[in-house]
């Protein structure tokens, strides 16, 4: 920890101004959380999962549901982050709603939970971009190259090379340019994201029959050298036990698992609001008008994607040996369906490169939210005050950056070599801090009020403030949502699987408050009282 010197008053923060310049705009913070959200990627865990986990569920219903959970959280969201538009996010709200350690502790267990997950991204970058990208190209072509280099990708070691040059990659984007880089970069990818990951699947799934699907299938599979393969997708299926269900509504409630990878967590812009040009309806536009776009994307692409494959092919997916069928690699996700069913290789190499864009840019996305949460608290000090160090000419926080680099290089080798966590087991962890959230929301107009009398939402609804109410109707819904997660044995979090996901959460909590209370008694011994801090906002 830095000391003053000698004879010297310590100031709360580490200096008189963050650092920071506010360079986004709203456009730029509407593009992260629709990109930040993954819509695709879920859309893709989705079937995925779909034939051992949610065998009968309804995915319209069930992403229309997540949303509903997730709306009144996207309200509350915008709402404190134009209330306290400080880089942080959470960590800010709840420190100054409800109490220092708990604010750092629910942002400390986020960040935690964004560190594990990152291999997730990383791993599918590989596997379901280039691998499957090499297989597209073989598949229309027949080339025992292009076969060659896509299968390379399947390989643990490939999925970790890859994944490392990726993060390597995103680091050197800030490193290099600053936000300001990453947002230019963010428009280009958000267009190719939405041409490829969903403008092609509806265009396919308006034109393409079920039966157009089957005779691509086994003209593609045949170059990859297995004939009639759609056959052998059912009968490997069929062998292996899967049987298509009917609509059953409590697997459809179960699967709200799935997508609340989408609305639990569309709210990411708040993590450098500091950094955000405001204007009266910034946040509104960029937090809740982000769950409509994800909203209408899936409305669309649902429908388009089952006119094309149906439930039931998806099942066979889920269940059949890829081998039978030819895909030796591993079962195809659905950019790489949908590219079968176009029949063309322009459009498959598109929709596979959109899904790509989409999983690469969430890498450094995520690097700016981590690295402004750990600014944010060495900023108000409870961290070493190099973790604050901002770069003079590129305004970024390369300290915080390398080592949110370093924690996914770590996750990647997780997700590549080992089979620790699943695709979405860390959504209880990260839910748990949208409960703490929603809690500091509706105790925010009787902690701060000030803040809250003097911002547009100052308004009250029967006696009690608009922000109180907003935030229970959001701990409703997270609440309900963490529920589905600690029941649903396909979340990799349930109680009746898992337990011990939900053991490991309260020990990060644990970890927190330890971290945060060490660091409280020796900043005190160098004559900084951290409480102080948190009675005000922190300088922009």
């Amino acid at each position: 920890m830095a000391t003053a010197p000698t004879g010297a008053s310590p100031g709360l923060f580490t200096r008189k101004a963050t650092g920071l310049v506010r360079e986004a705009k709203t456009r730029d913070a509407l593009f992260y959380n629709v990109m930040w959200s993954s819509v695709a990627l879920t859309f893709a865990f989705f079937w995925l999962l779909y034939s051992f986990a949610y065998n009968g569920s309804n995915a319209i219903l069930a992403f229309l549901i997540a949303a509903t959970l997730g709306l009144p959280g996207a309200f509350l969201y915008a709402m404190l982050s134009q209330i306290m538009p400080r880089t942080g996010g959470d960590y800010v709200f709840n420190s100054r709603a409800i109490h220092p350690s708990v604010g750092f502790a629910a942002n400390f267990s986020y960040v935690f939970w964004l560190a594990i997950v990152y291999g997730v991204y990383t791993t599918y970058i590989a596997a379901y971009g280039f691998g499957a990208f090499g297989r597209a190209m073989a598949g229309f072509s027949g080339s025992e190259g292009w076969l060659t280099f896509g299968d390379w990708f399947a390989k643990d070691y490939a999925l970790f090379i890859t994944g490392t040059a990726a993060v390597l990659v995103s680091a050197a984007v800030f490193i290099l340019g600053g936000l300001r880089l990453f947002l230019r970069l963010q428009v280009y990818a958000f267009g190719l994201y939405i041409v490829g990951a969903f403008l092609v699947p509806i265009l396919v799934g308006l034109f393409q029959s079920k039966a157009g699907f089957a005779a691509n299938f086994n003209d593609y599979a045949a170059n990859l050298g297995t004939t009639d393969a759609i056959s052998k997708l059912a009968g490997s299926a069929k062998d292996a036990g899967y049987a298509q269900s009917g609509f059953d509504f409590e697997t459809t409630l179960k699967s709200v698992s799935v997508f609340w990878f989408i609305f639990g967590f569309i709210y990411s812009s708040n993590y450098f609001a500091g950094e955000i040009r405001m204007r009266k309806r910034t946040h509104l536009l960029s937090i809740p008008g982000a769950v409509l776009i994800a909203v209408a994307c899936l409305l669309l692409l649902t429908p388009a994607f089952i006119g094309v494959t149906g439930y039931e092919v998806n099942g066979w997916l889920g269940f059949a040996d890829p081998a039978a069928y030819g895909f030796v690699a591993g079962a195809p996700a659905y950019p790489e369906i949908i590219g079968i069913a176009s029949g063309s290789w322009v459009l498959a190499a598109l929709a596979i490169a959109g899904f790509t864009i989409g999983l690469g840019t969430w890498l450094p996305q995520t690097m700016l939210l981590m690295s402004r949460s750990m600014f944010a608290w060495s900023f108000d000090r409870v961290m070493p005050a190099r973790l604050s160090y901002v770069h003079p000419r590129t305004h970024a926080p390369v300290v915080a950056i390398g080592i949110a680099a370093a924690l996914a290089i770590g996750s990647t080798a997780i997700y590549s070599f080992t089979t620790w966590f699943s695709t979405i087991s860390v959504l209880l962890g990260l839910s748990l801090t949208l409960v703490v959230t929603a809690i500091g929301g509706i105790l925010l107009p009787f902690r701060q009020a000030p803040m809250v009398e003097n911002s547009p939402f100052a308004r009250r609804i029967g006696g009690i403030p608009l922000v109180s109410l907003v935030g229970a109707l959001a701990l409703l819904g997270f609440g309900c949502a963490v529920a589905i997660l600690l029941w649903d044995p396909g979340s990799g979090a349930s109680l009746s699987e898992n337990p011990g996901k939900l053991g490991l959460a309260a020990v990060v909590y644990a970890a927190a408050f330890v971290i945060y209370f060490v660091s409280q008694a020796l900043r005190r011994r160098q004559g900084i009282d951290l409480t102080l801090a948190y009675r005000e906002l922190p300088p922009e």
